[in-house]
């Protein structure tokens, strides 16, 4: 409503203060003459049809050596109002709407280093906030990157997506190989030798109360928690990644499918809005087990917290260091891993980090007004590209490893009931939580009460 009233009832409120006066003597049918002289002034073609047109000379080699000019096609493309247009988004700005000035001749497209052109460093910000585009952003919008190039870029920009392939290579490379290690001692059906005696324990154990009650790793509590991340992240991967790929020929049909840019945009940011405020209440929620285990143990608040149990301890990195063992047939045994294990460890902390970085940064975007009225428009450049590379390796962590270890795993398969019933499978307590077994069973012979978190 408020882009319909900027660009059509706006500008023909402006005429009527003195059109409509009968005593002034101007013409009064001002809507007719507006959309008159408005209707020629747009372009004829369509975003996409000008882009293939300034791509003969801007994505021209010849051209690009001859005047040293950067391939603003194809830098075009990938920015977010190029896969806008490619999605079929009819409202983003395409080439004539930031380099040629409105009722304008199309023709006369000036330099940016021209003044009076739409694109000179003194217009560029009326430029960005016409009211066609972004009126209520603030005036550092235009400091935005539209024609960034990461490739000959040695911006922070650069850096950033240099940090974010390091990440990937040395926290899901190892991921991956682990996980290979582990494919390959199914496929030689190799167990550690007490293994047998192991999983009769944890079958004995799960037919007892309160050993049932000892070997729940997930409480209804955290069930439901993980369920609402689940669904939010389901959301954001579908609505997300096609505008992300907006170039290949299955984003266009995910879009169409979810009924236009526009719908999968509103779906995405408010499924990140709930994943947000799950990451709020889940916060409260670790807050609330500090406050309660530091009375029950009578410790220091930071002694509590490391005590949690998905925080990483250094016993855990040894256990990581005797299973790379272990799976390099350097050893005959397996570590005897508590409630969670190290790996399960790493990835509650990269669904903690990533919520947190996909939140803010996501929130920056999308409150991109507020964001330009305080910080550079350059803010947007950096949180688009954390907020992409997040999102990527946020997928090849569930989409590969963890789905491997729910569904996959031959301990697990088809799926894993411990996010239904907060049960472990015994061949998987057997395998993988030796040490909460034997936990458990020193319990039940003592009679002692599990402790659950609720």
């Amino acid at each position: 409503y408020r882009q319909s009233w900027a660009t059509q009832e706006g500008p023909i409120g402006r005429c009527q203060v003195c059109h409509a006066q009968p005593a002034v003597g101007l013409p009064g049918d001002t809507s007719y003459y507006f959309w008159h002289v408005h209707a020629r002034s747009r372009p004829a073609r369509s975003n996409q049809e000008l882009v293939r047109v300034c791509a003969i000379c801007h994505s021209n080699e010849k051209i690009q050596k001859s005047f040293e000019l950067q391939d603003a096609t194809a830098s075009y493309l990938v920015s977010f109002h190029g896969k806008a247009m490619l999605l079929g988004g009819e409202e983003t700005a395409g080439c004539l709407d930031c380099h040629v000035d409105e009722l304008e001749n199309v023709h006369v497209m000036r330099s940016h280093t021209q003044e009076g052109s739409p694109t000179h460093a003194g217009q560029l910000a009326s430029t960005c906030r016409s009211t066609s585009c972004h009126p209520a952003a603030g005036k550092r919008v235009s400091s935005a990157a539209v024609h960034l190039d990461l490739a000959t870029s040695r911006g922070v920009e650069f850096f950033i997506a240099i940090l974010f392939v390091l990440l990937i290579i040395f926290t899901f490379g190892p991921s991956v190989l682990l996980t290979a290690l582990e494919m390959f001692q199914v496929v030689f059906g190799r167990h550690a030798p007490d293994h047998h005696r192991r999983r009769t324990l944890a079958e004995q154990l799960l037919t007892h109360p309160l050993g049932r009650r000892a070997l729940q790793r997930f409480s209804p509590h955290q069930r439901v928690q993980h369920w609402i991340l689940v669904v939010c992240f389901t959301v954001l991967v579908t609505t997300g990644f096609p505008i992300k790929f907006a170039d290949r020929p299955w984003a266009a049909w995910v879009i169409d499918l979810l009924g236009g840019l526009g719908t999968a945009r509103l779906l995405h940011r408010w499924a990140g809005l709930l994943l947000i405020l799950g990451f709020v209440y889940h916060l409260g929620y670790v807050a609330a087990q500090v406050w309660r285990l530091r009375r029950a143990a009578g410790k220091g608040w930071i002694q509590t917290l490391l005590d949690l149990p998905m925080v990483a301890r250094w016993n855990d990195w040894k256990q990581l260091w005797h299973l790379l063992g272990y799976l390099l047939f350097l050893r005959r045994t397996r570590p005897a891993a508590g409630r969670f294990s190290l790996e399960e460890k790493f990835e509650y902390f990269g669904v903690f980090w990533g919520c947190a970085l996909l939140g803010i940064t996501g929130l920056l975007l999308w409150l991109h007004p507020q964001t330009t009225r305080y910080f550079s428009g350059r803010t947007l450049t950096v949180a688009s590209l954390i907020h992409t590379f997040e999102a990527f390796l946020a997928l090849l962590h569930v989409g590969v490893i963890h789905l491997i270890g729910v569904i996959f795993s031959p301990s697990v398969f088809p799926i894993s009931p411990a996010m239904f019933t907060g049960q472990t499978p015994a061949e998987e307590l057997a395998e993988a939580h030796a040490a909460m077994l034997d936990d458990a069973q020193d319990k039940v012979r003592g009679g002692l009460s599990a402790e659950v978190w609720p």
